[in-house]
């Protein structure tokens, strides 16, 4: 994977680490507790850039709060990106980080669509592991527990105005956190929004920027209200997109006859999640069904559900990993979708949560694992 930067990049070897004086004490791994995002660790990491002096040396200090310009552009435009990956203690103590690199290569992306500083991604990585290993104390080791990678690239000039900034601040912090399902998966309701749209042919809907989530706060509101958790987002055609900040997978028999794996295409419109790459790659090796990524419609959806042609359907992203779906709701109908009351899921969307699981957590070595 190419992570090189045409232009001058900081440095991993020049990274310099102030260690805190006052630590803080670490919550009980109860999930009840540890939920998501609620702690910090003892430590951050942080870089600055300016069109003038380029990056500046790689800091990893005590954890703190920023120091902003009331004029910064990041407050006023949302020219900010940001991403999402885990740490896990395997059973032999060590720490495990899944795909880190493919969260560097999809912020290189994000920052060029908003005219932040391109990095070179491995060196990124480096320091990102190396406060990793400052805090690994905070790496719950029980199991389900993870500890959460939050790396994050702001506009910081001091002027309003919409434009490239002059000034950045790159960081990374990291939160110990819970599993997302305390007493196993849990299927949800989603409601397929056919007001607000989430993304457009043409926008950053493939990006990992801020302007994506702000507007899907009050929809959320709003479909929880009638008893959904999440909304489907959709176009005007009825062309499926994501199901919140998840993506989406239907499992089902398609009008040949063949069980099938189903996922949208990757068309500008959805955000290219590192577990849905995951997912349809334990998919296509498991060799025991078709896997198609193409354009999915909300009519083919309700029609395989009220045939009984649908098997399954899931949801995946890095907090949640993997997502039963139990109903959907369109217009004033709600469709029932089949899933396992013993493993509360599909089972096959309960194998392949168990082998994301187990090579995260496991003891053996795997391609998407980096050892620190």
């Amino acid at each position: 994977m190419d992570l090189s930067s045409p232009h001058a990049s900081f440095q991993a070897r020049d990274l310099k680490i102030l260690h805190t004086q006052h630590y803080i004490t670490k919550p009980p791994c109860d999930p009840k507790i540890m939920t998501f995002g609620a702690f910090h660790t003892d430590h951050l990491l942080e870089i600055d850039w300016s069109d003038k002096m380029g990056w500046s040396r790689p800091m990893i200090v005590p954890f703190k709060n920023l120091e902003l310009h009331p004029f910064s552009s990041c407050l006023h435009y949302a020219i900010e990106c940001f991403e999402g990956s885990k740490a896990y203690k395997g059973p032999d103590n060590t720490i495990r980080v899944f795909r880190l690199d493919c969260n560097m290569l999809r912020m290189k992306h994000s920052a060029k669509r908003l005219s932040l500083p391109d990095f070179d991604g491995h060196e990124l990585q480096k320091c990102i592991e190396a406060l990793i290993k400052v805090d690994q104390d905070w790496i719950p080791d029980h199991p389900g527990f993870s500890c959460y990678i939050r790396p994050t690239l702001i506009a910081t000039e001091e002027a309003l105005g919409v434009r490239a900034s002059s000034k950045a601040k790159l960081f990374v912090v990291l939160c110990p956190v819970g599993p997302y399902f305390p007493s196993g998966l849990k299927p949800v309701r989603v409601f397929c929004n056919t007001i607000t749209i989430r993304s457009y042919p043409g926008g950053v809907g493939e990006y990992k920027v801020a302007g994506n989530y702000a507007p899907t706060v009050l929809p959320l509101k709003e479909v929880q209200k009638i008893g959904f958790h999440q909304n489907l987002w959709l176009l005007p055609d009825g062309l499926v997109q994501e199901m919140g900040v998840c993506n989406l997978f239907f499992y089902w028999k398609n009008k040949q006859g063949e069980n099938e794996l189903i996922t949208p295409m990757l068309d500008g419109t959805i955000l290219p999640g590192v577990v849905r790459d995951s997912i349809l790659n334990l998919a296509k090796q498991l060799n025991k069904f078709k896997v198609t990524e193409r354009k999915v419609y909300i009519q083919e959806v309700v029609e395989a559900i009220a045939e009984g042609r649908m098997i399954e359907m899931f949801g995946c992203g890095t907090g949640v990993m993997v997502q039963p779906i139990e109903a959907i709701g369109l217009n004033d109908k709600i469709y029932e979708i089949k899933y396992n009351p013993n493993l509360n899921s599909g089972e096959l969307t309960h194998q392949l949560y168990q082998q994301l699981n187990e090579i995260q957590t496991g003891g053996k070595p795997h391609e998407w694992i980096s050892i620190i």
